[in-house]
């Protein structure tokens, strides 16, 4: 099948920063333990077991990459180019799934495969302040990966909800994501007016109903007279972090905690009137609608809007909490590290499924 992916992530490739070796613990299949243990791969220095096992609820063993007195997944050569062992030693086909995927957030459906970023990989991040557009092109080797691709499987499953109780057509959804990424491509706009004019197409294409115009003219004319909207209901940041602080309870630090007056300070924030930082939030943002995974799991296409204001409002939290009391704008490694911060939050700990069901209630409200 076709793959497809934005320009902008179109030449990535690991340039072995480390950090998804240092971050978590990662599941290893049987078959990588096994060609590990075949040709006695350790790194020089390291002892002990090299994968550690538990029970998993169906009563079978589940295996994951040890880490070592550093934290550090065992097979991480920081002082060797900070190489992956198992990579350099076996190639990229014997690692495991998890690595041989990151940074890639897929979603394969009628489409083909789609490939988008997580932007906690050090290079992904780069890439949003980097030349490039946000057309939607071909994806090429190495973004591509050769052999199996796991990700979201909805090849089999039907399009995505306009609202509740009445489907896309692929074609009309894949217009409405086209169309979306086009408003962040705009150069004249700020990345608050994109997410004001997505959203107000979007309630526009929510009124239409079978058996008249196609969605994907729907989808078009709607996104044409919403050039110029603003905010048509009262949303609340604060209110998004809240929701993503409900669902990650437990499982991070204070990364979420309240910043008074956020709402305030984030509409204010000096690097709103920034070129390069809206191109960068842009560049996110359309990031996080194409291949995004709660098209799939949601309730409709305004559950998708609220997931890009939350992914945004997630952004200025980070750069707030940082220096809540800033009044310049930021410099760009204080950005890339807001970002990374994100996405590591929102792709990596939060269940997307979960805020799908939490945000259904807002698909109700006519």
């Amino acid at each position: 099948m076709t793959a497809f992916c934005l320009d902008i992530h179109a030449r990535y490739q690991c340039q072995h920063a480390g950090a998804c070796c240092e971050s978590w613990s990662v599941p290893a299949e049987p078959q990588v333990i096994d060609l590990v243990r075949e040709h006695k791969v350790r790194r020089d220095g390291v002892t002990g077991e090299m994968f550690l096992s538990s029970p998993a609820e169906d009563g079978t063993r589940k295996w994951t990459v040890a880490r070592d007195d550093r934290g550090e997944c065992v097979f991480f050569e920081r002082d060797r180019g900070r190489l992956c062992l198992i990579h350099r030693a076996l190639g990229s086909d014997a690692l495991p799934s998890a690595c041989r995927h990151f940074p890639r957030k897929i979603v394969i459906d009628q489409r083909g495969t789609l490939i988008s970023l997580s932007h906690f990989c050090p290079t992904a991040a780069a890439t949003l302040l980097a030349p490039g557009t946000l057309s939607i092109v071909e994806a090429l080797p190495p973004l591509r990966l050769s052999g199996p691709i796991e990700g979201l499987d909805a090849s089999d499953a039907l399009p995505p909800l306009v609202r509740p109780g009445l489907l896309c057509d692929i074609q009309g959804y894949d217009e409405w994501e086209r169309a979306g990424t086009s408003v962040f491509a705009r150069p004249d706009l700020g990345f608050e007016a994109c997410l004001d004019i997505v959203a107000a197409a979007t309630e526009s294409i929510r009124g239409w109903k079978p058996g008249g115009e196609p969605l994907a003219d729907r989808v078009r004319a709607s996104f044409h007279t919403a050039f110029g909207s603003t905010a048509t209901r009262n949303w609340s940041p604060s209110c998004a972090i809240e929701r993503v602080r409900s669902l990650t309870i437990g499982e991070v630090g204070d990364d979420l905690t309240t910043i008074e007056a956020f709402d305030e300070k984030w509409d204010d924030y000096p690097g709103r009137h920034v070129d390069w930082f809206n191109a960068g939030m842009k560049n996110y943002l359309a990031a996080r609608l194409f291949a995004n995974w709660i098209a799939y799991q949601g309730r409709g296409l305004r559950t998708i809007v609220e997931w890009l204001r939350t992914c945004a409002a997630v952004v200025g939290h980070e750069l707030l909490r940082r220096s809540p009391e800033s009044a310049t704008a930021p410099d760009a490694p204080s950005f890339i590290e807001a970002v990374r911060r994100a996405d590591l939050l929102l792709l990596h700990v939060l269940d997307s499924a979960s805020f799908a069901r939490h945000a259904a209630t807002l698909e109700a409200v006519s």
